[in-house]
């Protein structure tokens, strides 16, 4: 990993010396055969502009200004024209009739104005006190996402997007700024669409999306207060503009396939494991017999199992993908409109995968009249996923013997055979559908009161329908077929929002000052529908009416629930000469999720900057230097996402006892739960350079967050498994740094690129009751501790002899058995023989570990040679040390290409399926080569895995350090390569612009890591880390075309 991130360092470094040399090395390029040369300087404020671009229009001729904004340039004639431009000025086309020009650029206002989406309007760019990133339109549309999460990985600082895996229609896991709580329905951040606050971003059209915006710090989100702790995406989707419509159609197709094989036994492999289980039962008299193993062992040509099935081929196919959006924008100075529609379709890789997602969005301000402005906002949204259980499907894969037959001798499919799930009838049979529709209503009226006075009030209305249904029959459930199971699922979320904001703006002078009051209220129901039942009357009616007479009564029900949120918020926000600046917020939201003496909470942050480009005593800069701004903030932002009812104690139906139904408690009242507050200082640097040809962005962030609202599990005696409570505090610190520019400038090449790094820090700080405790057995909670850590055996070696099992008193060195002429001798100690006391490790019942066995480190607390429970400890960490992207984009004449890296550096991941692949747990799972080849059979075998059968003695326990890989990677993304045709080709055919293109994601990804993939999410923040076989993700191919009329 140091070397990986040595590399990174140095890449940064060279992006930053090559932006900063490079306009001093620009030589003017000269045209031969001019017969007029033109000298002169570019300046702009009064400053000369390096790398300004000077063209002869109509020609190839053009040169750039060296590092005092001078420039030579030869020309066809006297009085030709010549073009001056440069970023961030506006453009000037001037004769050149004398020898020498001094060329005056204006700054280009719109540049300097250019504004970004903060919660509840808009701010211009420069003046933002907090930490906000913003990913525009061009930036997304170059990685060909899927989804909103593909075309954010990797763009901003500090936020870590990891996908759920390969499968079509997986949603992605996003955490800014570390983990923040333990509860799963509160981990991820608070989604804005166009103003509307949503329950998820999955059905959002990327290619509608102008604009990304991401609050990180607590003054930049604290504005939507008990939703914002764990950050706020602002999602600007695209308006019309005044002028005749203009139609965009895109199209894009992929192919995609399986990056790399796992390695997986052979029926040689499967067949000498099997001898070589046989032999070391035999020769250690376990008494044990496989009879399925021996039965092949001397019945090789059985149909049966005369087969050598490579499963990885047999199931994975070439997926496609399909990608059709149509848009149209325009309007008139009162109307102003945009319109898009979308096809999405993706077929996996495993056969009878996949997604489809069809949206339609309108867009339309209309200005009634002078005081009064509509703005309405409609988008609706279906999707259908056709999936599976991956992780079944992949162990089956994986371990099931790769002699069996897939097929029986009359050619039907084999379902379970002796034990083993074929995955080609688990892909075949499975019916596990899900459908969701998506609907979006927003109405919002902005009135003019008074000159600087406005005010805006909309309604929103959101509505989600999830519907699934899931068969599993009982060819893949039960080897003799008699039992099946289903489940159907229909759950309804709707819930709307009232906002109303009265916002006021002034100007005198040098002073600015705005201010925002505003008044929200929310409600919000589900409607809850599930029905299970198990062994129907046939397999093929993948109904639940077929289910009618078996019922699973305990998951069979309809529920509903509500909650509701009102709040009062205020913004005051003041600069003089855009050199000062500062903001404070005020948000109070009242929840129904808690009891009325903790249903308020209260937010306030705080923030100010400083630029001190502007100052007089940095006038020596301002040639290179053009703004600097130092940011502090601090604030208060909140999480009420728990149980609508978690504080009230309440009963639940659903006991049957002699056919009568009944209640029984079902949850514990906790009436002094309380919000979960995060307190946040950001500490930040702005730089700009060569008039934003070079930009820096650098944060330090300090995040504790207390009263993390978690189920604390309780007695068995008291009759009830867990409790919501307040459990703890955590913190949160780091670092982020991002560096852009143009590294080179000309008149027909272009290269500019991006580099962004974090880093974080997370702790527990505080346990209720400052205890302890384990987290699904694999995860330790501990003050002092983070999130993420694995708890378990550390395993040093396998002992290759009865004998290697010794060790010396107090210190615990391992000695080294001698034997002579096959018989054990002595015992040596660093290379000297050693005749002292011996201890030996041990079960908790006295006896002794074994040659075979694994050699378990104890922990430091606990050395007295007794291993058991009080020997687990820490053997890993599941949280990425550093995250971040590169990317860079290369343009010369009509050609683009486009190239992005993502990476994660200092995770762990515990591999638990190649765990419970090469466990021995199971006669009938098939270990990988690599075990096969190097467990212990004999006395002295000099082995990585220990006896092939588990006893008493455990060698399988769980978790085994052994299984903790390094989860350090670095993927190439994506690679675009663009053409635009020329603007004469296209007149005739009355086409504005047209694009071809090649593109490539997920190329390549540089990892130790031994799964298909180091990169996959959990919806349980506590729960992190462990991969129990994933959808692998695909290497995609594609190509595409953009038409504008």
């Amino acid at each position: 990993m140091k070397k990986l991130l040595t590399k990174v360092h140095w890449l940064c470094a060279v992006l930053l010396a090559a932006t900063l040399l490079q306009p001093g090395l620009g030589v003017a390029q000269k045209s031969g055969g001019g017969k007029f040369t033109l000298s002169g300087t570019v300046k702009g404020d009064g400053q000369p502009l390096v790398g300004a671009t000077i063209v002869e229009p109509g020609t190839s001729n053009g040169t750039v200004t060296g590092a005092d904004g001078k420039f030579s340039l030869s020309l066809s004639k006297r009085g030709a024209s010549i073009q001056v431009s440069f970023i961030g000025y506006v453009t000037k086309t001037l004769t050149a009739n004398a020898d020498f020009l001094e060329v005056a650029l204006d700054s280009d206002a719109q540049k300097i104005d250019e504004v970004m989406v903060v919660a509840y309007g808009t701010m211009r760019k420069r003046d933002v006190t907090g930490s906000i990133t913003s990913i525009s339109s061009e930036s997304i549309e170059r990685r060909a996402p899927a989804n909103v999460f593909e075309a954010l990985q990797g763009q901003v600082a500090g936020v870590q997007i990891s996908a759920g895996s390969g499968q079509p229609g997986e949603s992605s896991q996003i955490n800014i700024r570390g983990i923040s709580t333990f509860s799963a329905e509160g981990v991820k951040p608070l989604y804005v669409v166009d103003g509307i606050p949503m329950e998820d971003i999955d059905g959002i059209n990327p290619g509608d999306i102008t604009s990304i915006e991401v609050l990180k710090d607590a003054a930049s989100a604290a504005m939507y207060g008990s939703r914002s702790a764990n950050g706020v995406i602002l999602i600007t989707t695209k308006g019309g503009q005044e002028g005749a419509p203009r139609i965009d159609v895109k199209y894009l197709h992929t192919w995609g396939k399986l990056s790399h094989k796992l390695a997986q036994a052979t029926r040689a492999d499967r067949r000498k494991f099997d001898i070589l289980r046989d032999t070391y039962h035999k020769d250690n008299a376990t008494g044990y017999v496989d009879n399925a193993s021996n039965q092949l062992i001397n019945d090789s040509l059985n149909a049966a199992f005369n087969v050598d099935n490579d499963y990885q081929d047999l199931l994975f196919q070439w997926a496609q993908k399909d990608q059709v959006d149509l848009s149209v924008a325009g309007g008139t100075k009162r109307m102003k409109y945009f319109g898009s529609t979308g096809y999405y379709n993706e077929r996996g890789i495993v056969p009878n995968t996949n997604f489809q997602r069809l949206t339609a969005r309108i867009n339309a301000d209309y200005t009634a009249a002078n005081w009064l402005t509509l703005h309405s906002r409609v988008s609706l949204g279906y999707s259908q996923k056709n999936g599976i259980n991956e992780g079944q499907l992949m162990t089956a894969m994986l371990s099931r013997r790769p002699y069996f037959n897939l097929y029986y001798p009359d050619g039907t499919l084999a379902g379970v055979f002796q034990g083993q799930k074929s995955p080609l009838a688990q892909v075949k049979y499975t019916t596990d559908r899900t459908e969701y529709y998506q609907g979006n209503l927003y109405q919002g009226f902005e009135l003019k009161l008074a000159k600087g006075l406005t005010f805006q009030t909309s309604i929103n209305a959101n509505l989600y329908l999830n519907k699934r249904q899931r068969v599993y029959p009982s060819m893949i459930t039960d080897e003799w077929q008699k039992s099946n199971s289903g489940y159907a699922a229909d759950n309804l979320n709707w819930n709307w929002l009232n906002e109303n904001v009265l916002t006021y703006k002034n100007k005198w002078g040098n002073h600015n000052f705005s201010a925002l009051v505003g008044f929200s209220e929310q409600q919000w129901r589900t409607d809850q529908t599930v029905l299970s039942g198990i062994n129907s009357s046939t397999d093929f009616i993948p109904t639940m009416n077929a289910f009618a007479a078996n019922l699973t009564l305990n998951e069979t029900g309809t529920w509903q629930s509500n909650h509701s949120m009102a709040s009062l918020f205020a913004r005051v926000t003041y600069d003089f000469k855009a050199k000062y600046l500062i903001q404070a917020t005020f948000r109070r939201d009242g929840s129904s999720r808690f009891s009325k003496g903790n249903r308020w909470g209260n937010f306030p942050p705080v923030s100010a900057a400083w630029r001190l480009s502007d100052e007089n005593f940095m006038s020596f800069s301002r040639r290179a230097l053009d703004d600097a701004k130092i940011r502090v903030s601090w604030g208060i932002t909140g999480n009420e996402q728990i149980g609508n009812y978690d504080y009230l104690y309440s009963y639940a139906t659903g006991d049957i006892y002699d056919g009568v139904g009944g209640v029984y408690p079902a949850r514990l009242a906790v009436d002094n739960l309380r919000w979960e507050e995060t307190r946040q200082v950001d500490v930040g640097l702005d730089l700009s350079f060569f008039n934003s040809r070079l930009t820096i962005t650098a944060d330090y962030y300090d995040k504790y967050t207390d009263g993390l609202l978690a189920n604390r599990e309780l007695p068995k005696e008291s009759g009830f498994s867990t409790m919501r409570t307040n459990v703890g505090e955590v913190s949160n610190r780091g670092f982020e740094f991002s560096i852009a520019g143009d590294l080179v400038r000309t008149k027909d090449f272009r290269w500019n690129a991006s580099f962004n790094i974090s880093r974080n820090w997370n702790t527990v700080e505080k346990l209720a009751e400052g205890e302890p405790y384990l987290e699904n057995d694999l995860w330790w909670m501990a003050e002092g501790g983070s999130i993420g850590d694995f708890y378990g055996y550390k395993q040093i070696n396998i002992f290759p002899y009865d004998e290697s099992n010794a060790f010396t008193p107090d210190t615990w060195q391992q000695l080294t058995p001698v034997f002579e002429n096959g018989s054990f001798s002595h015992y040596t100690l660093d290379g000297q023989v050693y005749n002292g006391d011996i201890m030996r490790k041990k079960l908790p019942n006295g006896k002794p570990f074994r040659g075979g066995d694994v050699n378990w480190e104890e922990s430091a607390g606990s050395r007295d040679g007794v291993i058991d429970e009080n020997d687990r400890m820490i053997i890993g960490n599941a949280l990425p040390t550093y995250t971040g992207g590169l990317s860079t984009n290369f343009t010369y004449k009509n050609f683009g290409l486009f190239v992005s890296f993502y990476y994660s550096f200092g995770g762990q991941i515990y591999n638990y399926a190649e765990h419970q692949r090469n466990m021995f747990l199971y006669t009938s799972t098939t270990p990988s080569p690599h075990v096969i080849n190097n467990m212990w059979i004999h006395q002295g075998d000099q082995a990585l895995y220990p006896r092939p059968y588990n006893d008493e003695y455990n060698n399988a326990r769980y978790a085994n350090s052994f299984y903790v890989e390094d989860s350090d990677y670095i993927r190439l993304s994506n690679v675009r390569l663009s053409y635009d045709l020329p603007e004469r080709w296209l007149k005739s055919l009355r086409i504005k612009a047209l694009q071809v293109y090649i593109f490539g994601n997920n190329l390549m990804t540089w990892t130790s890591y031994s799964g298909y993939d180091p990169e996959f999410s959990s919806s349980n923040p506590l729960q992190i880390g462990r991969d129990t076989y994933r959808y692998p993700m695909k290497r995609e191919f594609g190509a595409g075309i953009n038409v504008k009329f």
